[in-house]
């Protein structure tokens, strides 16, 4: 019984005293899976709010976007010389403090939501633009470099997150420092979406 009695202790000192909190991230995505000889790793940007609604539970909803660049396999099979890939994400997740009292506190985390992605297949090319001169006042016709897209193919579908990180606090403010890495799946048609983004942010 007594150690139920300092489980509990210990439970509750590791919880958030902020009902409310918001947090911005981003870092490196892996990708896995069939996806993998696709698409190349890319990057990621991320941030949500959560509310604490008992104790060490916290429920909220974060956006996501990944940045992606296209395999030589995927350009030389669409007959493209270029190309970029994109996955934005929004998704209702709990995050779910640990029963520990220390500076560093793991959590794990998951979510469910909405993925849609996006593969845009270009060529580079030139294009006609307007310059205006702020010192002689006056607009003059140019040409710039640009990517033109020859065929877009996009696929959404639901998918869902877990996965594990730690944060601690940064002096005495209410601000953190977290990571955390997640498995991602979503199913964007035939080859599903598998990756396992790495994110380093701060939680206010």
């Amino acid at each position: 019984m007594i150690w139920l009695v300092g489980f509990a202790m210990v439970f509750a000192c590791g919880q958030s005293e902020r009902p409310v909190t918001i947090n911005i991230g981003g870092g490196f995505t892996p990708l896995v899976g069939d996806v993998s000889s696709h698409l190349n790793n890319g990057w990621h940007m991320t941030g949500g709010v959560g509310y604490n609604i008992r104790g060490p539970l916290t429920i909220g909803v974060q956006f996501a976007f990944n940045g992606f660049g296209v395999s030589r396999f995927a350009l030389m099979k669409a007959a493209a010389p270029s190309g970029d890939s994109h996955v934005w994400s929004v998704a209702a997740e709990p995050r779910l403090q640990l029963p520990f009292a220390h500076k560093i506190r793991p959590y794990v985390v998951g979510g469910v939501g909405y993925y849609r992605r996006t593969v845009n297949f270009t060529r580079p090319a030139m294009q006609q633009v307007l310059f205006f001169d702020p010192f002689f006042g006056f607009v003059f016709p140019g040409v710039i470099g640009v990517n033109q897209v020859l065929s877009t193919v996009t696929r959404s579908g639901p998918g869902g997150s877990l996965g594990a990180g730690w944060s601690v606090k940064l002096g005495k403010a209410d601000t953190e420092f977290f990571n955390e890495a997640r498995y991602t799946y979503a199913a964007t048609g035939e080859i599903p979406t598998r990756m396992v983004p790495l994110t380093f942010g701060l939680r206010f």
